[in-house]
């Protein structure tokens, strides 16, 4: 789940990816990540991989290697980018190719290709320089398609989250309160960041915005071991932890110990324009 531009940042600014210490926290725990973490709907992986002029593939903010399998699987050859050693270690083992660095800081040595992606990770790059750094490394005619997931949490489940967070941790900058009604429309303001950032390159067509529902019904257990790789969640101690699932897990043991949860995985996506910077520039040269 994406975390929402709330809360006090680790530095200046009210963006995510202001959230450094966040971002940078997933690794904690790699293997129940890469485990709880649902995939992306085949119909997503499939849009993108057609609507590109080729199938070699830029995975920003990779993590464990998730979508990028899907995307190997769907015939890409795929590069991952990802800024915490711990996560990219367990892509590897997975047999996924990684570089470690902020894709912001990243050095692409000329390499240049037909899609770049990014499966929940975006909102962790400045919307901005991100966008001109996909520009400089996409072939004319390639595709940029950030990708997020967004459930829609029962409104039990989030008031029991709601609840434990004010008590434990009323800084966190994961506010499940925020998701009460239409979680999509909930997320619409960091997606309109992201296409904005696009925007502002101007080397790309208008961005567009594709999405793809899902449903998937997780047990007790299941919901409970997704939650700790929440952003926002990840720093929280074991003690404190253990307060939030225990609320989320009675909030679950009311709806008969299962919760169905719709999801809608929400696609941001553009086409590098024939003229760019990227073309003026000898390391984006191949």
């Amino acid at each position: 789940m994406p975390i929402l531009p709330q809360g006090q940042p680790d530095e200046p600014g009210p963006e995510p990816h202001h959230h450094r210490r966040t971002a940078e926290s997933f690794g904690v725990d790699a293997e129940r990540y890469d485990r709880a973490r649902p995939p992306y709907p085949q119909a997503l992986v499939d849009g993108i991989v057609a609507a590109s002029p080729g199938r070699h593939v830029l995975d920003v903010g990779a993590g464990t290697g998730i979508e990028a399998r899907q995307f190997q699987a769907a015939g890409c050859t795929v590069l991952g980018v990802e800024p915490d050693e711990r996560m990219a270690a367990f892509a590897r083992r997975s047999r996924v190719e990684v570089e470690v660095a902020k894709f912001e800081d990243w050095q692409p040595a000329g390499r240049q290709f037909d899609a770049v992606i990014a499966g929940t990770a975006w909102h962790w790059v400045d919307p901005v320089a991100g966008a001109a750094k996909a520009a400089q490394v996409l072939r004319p005619g390639g595709r940029l398609a950030p990708f997020h997931h967004v459930p829609q949490l029962p409104g039990e489940v989030i008031d029991a989250l709601a609840e434990a967070l004010q008590r434990v941790a009323p800084d966190s900058p994961f506010d499940p309160g925020l998701l009460r009604g239409s979680a999509v429309d909930a997320y619409q303001p960091l997606f309109a960041k992201i296409a904005d950032g696009i925007r502002r390159t101007g080397d790309f067509s208008e961005p567009e915005q594709w999405r793809f529902a899902w449903e998937r019904t997780y047990s007790r257990q299941e919901w409970l071991d997704q939650l700790p790789t929440f952003g926002g969640l990840t720093q929280l101690p074991p003690d404190k932890m253990a307060e939030v699932l225990d609320s989320a897990g009675t909030a679950i043991d009311k709806l008969g110990g299962h919760a169905t949860m719709p999801y809608t995985s929400v696609v941001i996506t553009s086409t590098r324009s024939s003229h760019t910077i990227a073309e003026d520039q000898p390391s984006a040269r191949r």
